[in-house]
């Protein structure tokens, strides 16, 4: 997949992370796509809005793809979000297959358990291909934005 289509893909979880925040949730987006980078499904947190931690961008994204698809193996797609994937997120995404993550923002501290995707991806099954950093810059100031209004 070229940078131009990352770029794309990552703009798409961006737009899904907009949504989020005007719905008064935390600002993260997701998308899933194919290896062409056509767009499957997108999704955003939702914790807020829906009174429940679980509800995060990925979670959301994998369940309405893989009911699009009628699959539960989701090994021949990408899931590309604007931050990177908390470990409840990433570790579905791994029970679902997923072994391409593209992720804009991946310096995290809010993770909880503090535990990062490149340090779970050691002890998968399956290979795992982590890229960070496409639209790194954009990618933070979004989510800092949004911090800065919480506090």
């Amino acid at each position: 997949m070229d940078t131009q289509t990352k770029e794309r893909l990552i703009r798409a979880a961006m737009n899904e992370a907009e949504i989020a925040i005007q719905e008064g949730n935390s600002p993260f987006g997701a998308v899933i796509s194919d290896s062409e980078g056509n767009i499957v499904e997108v999704a955003h947190s939702t914790t807020n809005t829906d009174v429940n931690p679980i509800a995060h961008a990925e979670i959301h994204l994998i369940r309405k793809a893989a009911k699009k698809l009628n699959t539960k193996d989701l090994s021949n797609y990408y899931l590309i979000s604007n931050a990177q994937s908390c470990p409840m997120c990433f570790s579905a995404a791994i029970k679902s297959k997923i072994s391409h993550f593209i992720y804009g923002y991946a310096e995290n501290e809010t993770l909880n358990p503090k535990i990062d995707v490149f340090q779970i991806s050691k002890y998968c099954k399956q290979e795992v291909h982590i890229e960070t950093g496409i639209l790194k810059d954009e990618c933070s100031a979004q989510i800092e934005q949004v911090r800065k209004m919480a506090k």
